[in-house]
């Protein structure tokens, strides 16, 4: 960790101060405090975030290859693809971008579109891997950037699979009140606490436009030169990318917290994170991973709800073909927001029981 990356750390107490008065997301009614919704961060955003669509800029010339030409007639709402496409008057290049990019805001792709490129930007296998675990129950996929040296690689994945399997035992959802309208569950699969690992080289070009979706759509030099994790959770969104050194399982404690906590901030732009291009139909999907649940559920003759016994956390390494350039993706801003909202949760549960106490009898 860098000396910079120290002193920000030291801080964090003085900068939560600042930040609490202009992030908190707590909505006071009369003289009381409004319940807080009881899904976990990640269920509730797996059930009610809609993917945020990235922009994909073709060119005139581009747009008459045979193969992209065969995607923009074939692409509708309906395509299973958090994307809108928009072709450029001009023969300038062709781009993807962020949604909701702000200044200093990089591409995730510039350069020639063919089929090669398309195929490359759509989908990858990391990307179906981490949908298709999602899906299956996972509360969140961690994700590990590999530098290439294999000693910090190992200790990385290491240090993550282990504290993985000890969140796993030890963390509880919060109790949901099936009263409650705000704390209904959508469709999906079974609430759980479970983790899970995915391994990338940093040179992986199937994984080119994935690792800078991952890095974010500012960019860092702190995670150019790796190895650096990142978390995806809901409907493919990245809470953040943090360099591995200096990240240990407070850090690990703090992210897997925030995720399982209780959703205080129902509204997306206001949480932490950014949004990843996944091909996933979501609420067929969803749908789907519903009945399987049901189904199962029955054939166990217990309850569709009741967790089921920890696993060690599931590791799939994707190896590369070749190499290519690193990514970089901001980190203190991230880890400083992620405290706020554990302060914020908390906050919520005092203010509840202190005026649940002193309400008038």
């Amino acid at each position: 960790m860098s000396s910079s990356q120290k002193a920000s750390s030291k801080n964090w107490p003085t900068k939560l101060r600042k930040w609490a008065g202009r992030t908190l997301c707590v909505i006071l009614v009369g003289n009381g405090i409004a319940d807080a919704c009881s899904i976990p961060v990640f269920r509730y955003a797996l059930d009610r975030w809609p993917a945020d669509r990235f922009t994909l800029e073709v060119s005139p010339n581009d747009a008459r290859g045979e193969q992209v030409a065969k995607f923009l007639r074939n692409f509708t709402d309906s395509t299973p693809l958090n994307l809108t496409s928009v072709r450029l008057k001009t023969d300038a290049n062709s781009r993807l971008i962020f949604s909701h990019p702000e200044p200093g805001s990089v591409d995730v792709w510039t350069g020639t579109l063919d089929a090669t490129a398309l195929a490359q930007i759509i989908d990858s296998p990391a990307r179906a891997e981490v949908v298709r675990r999602t899906l299956a129950g996972n509360s969140a996929v961690w994700v590990l950037v590999e530098s290439g040296r294999h000693d910090e690689d190992h200790r990385a994945a290491a240090t993550i699979e282990k504290r993985l399997r000890y969140l796993e035992q030890a963390s509880a959802l919060p109790p949901i009140d099936p009263n409650d309208p705000t704390s209904k569950l959508g469709p999906g699969p079974k609430l759980d606490v479970k983790f899970s690992l995915v391994r990338i080289r940093h040179d992986d070009p199937a994984e080119r436009a994935f690792l800078k979706m991952l890095a974010g759509p500012k960019g860092d030099a702190a995670l150019q030169n790796g190895p650096w994790y990142s978390v995806v959770f809901g409907r493919g969104r990245a809470l953040g990318a943090w360099p591995t050194e200096g990240f240990g399982d407070e850090q690990i404690d703090e992210v897997c917290g925030f995720l399982l906590g209780a959703c205080s901030c129902e509204v997306k732009r206001m949480n932490p994170g950014w949004d990843l291009l996944l091909t996933a139909d979501w609420d067929a999907e969803l749908a789907t991973a519903e009945q399987a649940r049901i189904a199962a559920a029955d054939t166990a003759g217990e309850a569709p709800q009741t967790p089921a016994p920890s696993v060690v956390p599931e590791t799939v390494t994707f190896k590369p073909r070749a190499a290519a350039p690193a990514p970089r993706e901001p980190i203190d801003q991230q880890r400083l927001t992620l405290r706020l909202l554990a302060a914020s949760f908390g906050f919520v549960a005092l203010a509840t029981m202190l005026g649940k106490f002193f309400a008038p009898r």
